[in-house]
């Protein structure tokens, strides 16, 4: 990759049903830790949907928050859903790795629209 990497964005917007986290730019182990304490903020308070759309890569720490993430909701009986709405690179991160068929997939046909904020 050439130029600066576009920053982590984590941008949330409550519905009646749930908290969308919509995701965007690059997580990687500079970023992660961002979109995991968001994500655990708002899991602890209700179901989370987590709109990938805009998130163009994610490497292995990203992909291992997913995981413990997974976990945790179990655990914790929290509610975790990602839109299956994914960025190409992403996607084929996630078949190569396995973990597609381990998201708990969901459609986006609702999913508000993202306030524009700055990251």
């Amino acid at each position: 990759m050439t130029g600066t990497l576009p920053p982590l964005s984590v941008t949330t917007v409550r519905t009646a049903e749930h908290t969308v986290l919509f995701v965007s730019g690059e997580m990687d182990i500079a970023t992660v830790d961002k979109f995991t304490v968001a994500a655990r903020e708002q899991l602890a308070t209700g179901p989370v949907l987590l709109d990938l759309h805009e998130l163009s890569f994610i490497d292995s720490s990203g992909l291992r928050a997913l995981i413990g993430l997974l976990r945790e909701c179990e655990q914790e009986g929290w509610s975790l859903g990602v839109g299956k709405n994914l960025h190409s690179n992403v996607k084929q991160l996630l078949e190569m790795t396995g973990m597609l068929g381990e998201l708990p997939l969901q459609d986006q046909e609702l999913t508000p629209e993202p306030p524009t904020t700055t990251p």
